[in-house]
């Protein structure tokens, strides 16, 4: 079970690659410069899940990194607490009951999806936010080898770490878990029944999704998941507003030094993406490539 805890922590930001707004263009790394910046910063979109036999950084994105005063991500995936995990993944009150958010025909579909495919049953989750469950979905869908997934954003963390470059964090754990709390749960049963109905489908789109990633066109991420029905109404919690409340953070930063900016790819995209309002803000935003 902590094993699962942990994989939750990693993937607490997998839902938030849902691009929206106008083309970018093919790069996932993008330079700072312009304003009262003495040095430029750097904003790059990571996936939060690939395949680790497939994960490498252009020597632009570690040029970038080892040059960066500080590494900024959305939270801390360094430092692990368990307890604080399980206090959140996990519904304190008595009377909650994961099966209660199902009808009979889909709790016993999606039991038995969990069964044949993770091999265990709900009920060992039956405290657990339908969070979990997705997020025990969304790891199943990365088609590794193995399933042997690595998070970019942990390695960059790792990488900044070794060089002894301090990390910032737009977000806590908190936060963005309080962002899934705030989706009723009985939409996220929804969503959980929809995604195992359709499993094979997602199977494929996470692949070319990842594929479109690896070829860092941001264009076709968009044109692919805007159009993704679960998220859709959620837009505005889960990119827009976190955006806006970001930019006064990196700015404050980047007017301090240089800084290496790793988010998801989402939210570099659009005319609400960090691109945009930075130079909005009047900043010279351009691709690396």
């Amino acid at each position: 079970m902590l094993r699962l805890m942990k994989s939750s922590a990693l993937l607490l930001t997998v839902l938030l690659l849902q691009l929206s707004g106008h083309a970018q263009g093919k790069s996932l790394l993008w330079k700072v410069t312009g304003k009262d910046l003495n040095a430029p910063s750097y904003l790059f979109g990571t996936m939060h899940l690939v395949c680790k036999n497939e994960l490498s950084f252009s020597p632009a994105v570690t040029s970038a990194l080892q040059g960066a005063q500080t590494m900024c991500m959305e939270i801390d995936l360094m430092n692990e607490n368990k307890e604080k995990m399980q206090s959140m993944i996990y519904n304190q009150d008595d009377s909650y009951s994961l099966r209660q958010l199902f009808d009979s025909g889909q709790y016993r579909m999606v039991d038995r999806f969990f069964q044949d495919t993770m091999h265990f049953g709900l009920a060992t989750l039956d405290k657990a936010k339908p969070f979990m469950l997705t997020t025990l979905l969304m790891m199943k869908q990365v088609p590794c080898p193995g399933k042997d997934i690595a998070a970019p954003d942990r390695e960059l963390a790792a990488m900044a770490t070794n060089r002894k470059i301090p990390i910032a964090t737009l977000e806590t754990v908190e936060s963005q878990m309080a962002l899934f709390d705030s989706i009723p749960d009985k939409a996220e049963a929804e969503m959980i029944v929809r995604m195992v109905k359709d499993i094979q489908r997602n199977d494929n789109e996470t692949r070319v999704m990842m594929d479109f990633w690896k070829q860092q066109d941001l264009d076709k991420l968009y044109k692919m998941v805007i159009q993704a029905p679960d998220l859709k109404n959620y837009q505005d919690l889960m990119l827009f507003r976190r955006n806006a409340a970001w930019v006064p953070q990196l700015k404050q930063l980047m007017s301090r030094g240089p800084v290496f900016v790793a988010v998801g790819a989402a939210h570099l995209a659009g005319d609400k993406g960090l691109i945009a309002l930075l130079r909005k803000e009047g900043y010279k935003v351009e691709a690396v490539r």
